[in-house]
């Protein structure tokens, strides 16, 4: 992004923005001034960094349909100018729909060949990232006097954003609760504590301090007992909101049944809300069975951590990032009776942030900002690639997660966490996970098999507090900010939909580490009164206090055994814990995988976001 004002600059001129108020500007921070070309002037980067290799692969083709973007005007834009946009828009064929007022944005629609005469570009098909995807080959051009346009969003056409949750399926039966302490258990059946059962096929050569098999999951209880959360927060008056993909009208039913079972606090009449796509396109994106789970998983953990707190899910009709970022705006403009405007928002899912264009990135700013401007505070997750050093076609490099790259965001990373049968932490770490061979304990190839993202962005800068609290090189923004639970053999047991047979199954990755730290943030919210929009900056405000648990490297592993009907040659395998298989490893202080740490305890809730 050529012109990318840095967010810290933004943030310290107008402190403000924290408490819900926009500085003048920042919605022109993220877009460059179109430099002029005989009679029309270039949207800069509005075609993706990859696209000149993708147009020259012999394999690429000019797709045909119809497809869908959002034309972002300057602020400043005068009425008169904007309307001959829009009359310029119809003129070229293309269709105008929703006008998004508060972002200063039109979407628009026609076919491939309209929108390629219109912005005097071409489009190709061509894969990235393990993704099909048609974008245009050129920066986009529109006539000079079309003052008013200042970039175009939405054109990149792919299944861009993923769930970004992980699977945990031991063979055994999943416990929920936590039996008094005994002495460990020599046994292949999973653990319903850290340490209660141990294999006896652990091999020699490989010498932890901590060991247990993977865990059976845990309930609901144990995700409050992770954050340290006192029984009375229970999140009474906060409203959280969720943005996926598609909509799953069981997740109220299957939610209650696993809750009653479980012995915790079912949702009450109306304090779940979800919001249906409009017209979901149930061909893109694996369809809505793929994104079920993940639906399921985010109001389970949200209802786990804060029991009274209303739940609002809003599904977009795709994954692709324009979809779901102007779901997410209908998020933050909502204030209807039935689902008020929420105190935080949640979303588990992200790409690679080069697949976003500048265009994408600056309707997502100005979506953001909105939200900061009403209070709202937004949590992304970073992924569950680690570096993406080993992720699709990306071998040679490295990268970070969109949405949770953007400044404007908190970004949630993870940690592997091990709670003894009194639900105390016996043991975390960062999750970063190495597997190895449990029968002689050699290095499975490539030895990374999943782990939280982290590292700096490529497109965004470093905001202030970041700039003023971290003595990391660099001058990019680092991601993440803070984490929790992400290791799925440490997960968290979701009741839901699958292969047709609902089931109770444990689960992890960064998908549930985001709703469990964006219903802290709602608790401390509603319990100390504080008005917050962007969290961060209160969140590096508590740097090395006791609100937040510094985590760092732990001599520890799992042991699980894969069930028979995988067809795998060996079953048994050891989940190293926090042992850098890529270029990531938590560390003292901020670090790349769990950012500042885990917020905890009364001290978090009576700390955070209180001027001082």
């Amino acid at each position: 992004m050529r012109s990318l004002r840095s967010p810290g600059s933004v943030m310290s001129a107008s402190a403000t923005l924290i408490v819900g108020v926009v500085c003048a500007g920042i919605l022109t921070a993220c877009a460059s001034t179109p430099s002029a070309s005989g009679d029309r002037h270039f949207l800069p980067d509005t075609a993706p960094d990859w696209a000149g290799s993708a147009s020259a692969d012999n394999d690429s083709s000019a797709p045909e349909g119809s497809t869908s973007a959002v034309v972002l005007f300057t602020e400043n834009a005068d009425p008169a100018s904007i309307s001959d946009a829009r009359t310029w828009l119809v003129t070229a064929g293309l269709d105008l729909g929703d006008e998004h007022d508060s972002v200063h944005s039109q979407s628009i629609s026609g076919s491939y060949d309209d929108f390629a005469r219109a912005f005097s570009t071409t489009f190709a098909t061509t894969d990235i990232h393990g993704r099909t995807a048609v974008a245009p080959s050129t920066d986009l051009s529109v006539p000079a006097d079309l003052t008013a346009i200042e970039t175009v969003a939405g054109l990149v056409s792919t299944d861009a954003m993923r769930p970004t949750l992980v699977d945990a399926t031991p063979t055994q039966a999943n416990a929920t609760g936590a039996p008094a302490a005994v002495a460990p258990i020599t046994s292949d059946d999973c653990a319903a504590y850290w340490g209660q059962t141990v294999s006896s096929q652990w091999p020699e050569s490989v010498t932890v301090e901590h060991r247990s098999n993977a865990l059976c999951g845990y309930g609901p209880q144990q995700l409050r007992a992770i954050h340290q959360l006192p029984d009375d927060a229970t999140g009474a008056g906060a409203t959280i909101a969720i943005v996926g993909a598609f909509d799953d009208p069981t997740v109220e039913a299957n939610t209650n049944t696993y809750f009653t079972a479980a012995g915790a606090q079912p949702l009450r009449d109306g304090q779940y809300t979800h919001h249906a796509p409009t017209n979901p396109d149930n061909s893109r994106c694996g369809g809505p069975n793929s994104w079920t789970v993940e639906q399921h998983l985010d109001v389970q953990a949200v209802h786990a951590m804060a029991p009274d707190a209303d739940i609002v899910y809003w599904g977009s009709d795709t994954c692709e990032a324009q979809s779901l970022y102007l779901r997410l705006l209908d998020a933050v403009e909502n204030d209807t009776a039935d689902s008020g405007t929420p105190d935080v928002i949640s979303l588990s899912f992200g790409a690679p942030e080069e697949l976003d264009t500048d265009g994408d990135r600056t309707l997502l700013s100005r979506v953001l900002v909105e939200a900061a401007s009403r209070g709202i505070s937004v949590f992304a997750s970073t992924g569950n690639d680690g570096d993406y050093s080993q992720a699709g076609d990306h071998q040679d490099g490295t990268d970070v997660a969109s949405p949770a790259s953007s400044p404007y965001v908190t970004a949630v990373g993870g940690a592997s966490i091990g709670l003894g049968a009194d639900n105390t932490v016996a043991v975390e770490a960062g999750w970063e996970v190495q597997t190895r061979f449990a029968r002689n304990g050699a290095i499975i190839p490539p030895g990374f098999i999943y782990g939280a993202g982290g590292g700096e962005s490529a497109y965004y800068d470093r905001p202030s507090w970041q700039r003023d609290t971290l003595a990391q090189p660099g001058s990019k923004r680092l991601l993440p900010d803070v984490s929790s639970l992400a290791d799925p053999n440490t997960g968290f047991i979701v009741n839901a939909p699958s292969n047709g047979v609902v089931s109770e199954d444990a689960h992890g990755g960064t998908s549930l580490a985001t709703p469990m730290v964006a219903s802290m943030v709602a608790i401390a919210k509603v319990s100390n009164g504080s008005h917050v929009g962007l969290a961060t900056p209160s969140l590096y405000a508590l740097t090395g206090s006791s609100a937040i648990t510094d985590v760092q490297p732990a001599s520890a592993a799992t042991w699980f055994r894969r069930s028979p009907s995988t067809g795998a040659l060996w079953l048994e395998t050891l989940y190293m814990w926090d042992t850098k298989p890529q270029s990531l490893q938590s560390g003292p202080g901020w670090d790349r995988v769990t950012g500042l740490g885990i917020p905890r305890g009364t001290d978090f809730l009576d700390q955070f976001g209180v001027k001082k």
